[in-house]
């Protein structure tokens, strides 16, 4: 990471990673919206397969329609046909995927499909595997979070845990992937561009398209500092042959049929990481510290019984996933439920409404932290594009609320405080996490 560049003024200096999270709901419109349930219950009784963007009746910008609404859309509620939507990459492409993420970080994993993404994926697995998980989970996520979690405790006994809930995945990540050694000041930097790079698929409001292009700009140029940032790091890595358990030494030492990663391949992936950490996992771990504090019984039946923390996560992704909706593209002409989707439409995938469907899931609109989870929970996907990291996810969450719980007795939400409320119709995120403990 760069660190010979000359301090900034006060006008120049970078915003913080919680100013960041602020304008991105902002321009997600991610707290104009209480909650979207009522909303997609109604549409999956009465029109389970809908010509037109649910997303569209909130405000919120979408990968189906293409950001700019220059793509028909359909929307699709049942849980069995979100499942099969995401299964079926040969009916249901990822098209839409690419073009959104192409214009800001080229040609990710997500928007590819076929042989080229089956490549990509063998590639990819081993350095995310659960052997690294395990190490990666002693070495990295339980001492960092540890150390953050003491720093807390030295603020006293009234606490925001929004921004623990911002900075601990995107730590752990910049660990991971060998950046670890480095100062705070070279982490702020690193945080700060990825959470940057979310900027660029903000808001499609005609009113605020001025301000989405300054945020294009603005994530434009983090995506490519980022780029120049890592590009080094992989170099020297290949040059003193991988070793080591970081993340890029064993992306750059994995060989599938002869084949290996290219330096500019490992330098994308690794950055296409960063925001899912700054987004997905922090926003998830947001929902599911809500979920409990707003329940003291089920808070206090979690901390007696700490097999029930993992439990507790993956319902929490469930009840509340942090991404509402997956965007495909039909390959071709599909029919679901009588409802013909012609070759090209964007289809938006409701996975809130599918993940709450009550054909599919008994009690749905009820957080059970004992639910037998036996359907898939496509929080994160499913199928081909099953999300790479979710266990990694997992992992730190359920490390991040067992430390928490550990180190702050009685942790309680704040009385005092503005009542605590996950907000949004795609992008879902508490408001603000404020807590007591002691």
């Amino acid at each position: 990471m760069p660190t010979d560049t000359a301090t900034p003024t006060h006008e120049e200096r970078q915003p913080t990673a919680a100013d960041l999270m602020v304008e991105i709901s902002e321009a997600f419109g991610a707290n104009s919206v209480e909650t979207p349930y009522p909303t997609f219950a109604k549409y999956r009784e009465t029109q389970p397969v809908m010509k037109g963007d649910v997303l569209a009746e909130f405000g919120t910008p979408s990968m189906a329609a293409g950001f700019n609404g220059e793509r028909e859309v359909y929307s699709i509620f049942k849980f069995e046909d979100c499942l099969t939507a995401l299964k079926d990459f040969e009916s249901f492409g990822s098209e839409a995927v690419a073009a959104a993420f192409r214009p800001l970080m080229g040609n990710v994993m997500t928007g590819l499909d076929g042989e080229e993404h089956s490549r990509l994926r063998k590639l990819f697995m081993p350095g995310l595997g659960r052997e690294n998980f395990e190490l990666w989970g002693d070495t990295i996520v339980t001492p960092v979070i540890n150390k953050m979690v003491g720093e807390l405790k030295a603020k006293g006994d009234r606490l925001n845990l929004t921004e623990f809930a911002v900075d601990f995945p995107v730590r752990i990540v910049y660990e991971i992937i060998g950046f670890h050694g480095e100062d705070d000041a070279s982490f702020d930097d690193f945080q700060t561009k990825a959470l940057t790079i979310l900027l660029g698929f903000g808001s499609t409001d005609p009113n605020k398209r001025e301000q989405a292009k300054i945020n294009q700009g603005r994530a434009i140029a983090a995506v490519k500092a980022l780029y120049d940032d890592i590009l080094p790091v992989v170099q020297r890595r290949r040059a003193e042959g991988a070793t080591g358990n970081n993340l890029i030494s064993h992306l750059l030492r994995t060989e599938v049929d002869g084949e290996r990663l290219t330096d500019d391949e490992v330098v994308v992936f690794t950055r296409s990481l960063l925001p899912a950490a700054a987004e997905t996992t922090t926003r998830s771990f947001g929902n599911a510290l809500v979920l409990l504090l707003t329940r003291p019984d089920l808070l206090a039946e979690v901390k007696a019984d700490r097999s029930l923390v993992p439990k507790a996560i993956t319902e929490a992704t469930r009840f509340e996933p942090v991404s509402i909706t997956a965007a495909r593209t039909a390959s071709k002409d599909v029919e679901i439920r009588g409802v013909k989707i012609p070759e090209g439409a964007g289809v938006t995938i409701v996975k809130g409404a599918g993940l709450r469907d009550p054909d599919a899931w008994p009690d749905p609109d009820t957080y059970d932290i004992h639910r037998r989870m036996n359907k898939p929970n496509i929080a994160f996907g499913f199928g081909p594009h099953t999300c790479l990291g979710m266990n990694l996810a997992k992992l730190e969450m359920s490390t991040a609320l067992n430390v928490l719980l550990d180190e702050l007795p009685n942790l309680r939400a704040d009385e005092d405080a503005e009542p605590m409320m996950i907000r949004g119709a795609h992008m879902r995120q508490p408001t603000s996490v404020p807590v007591r403990w002691g």
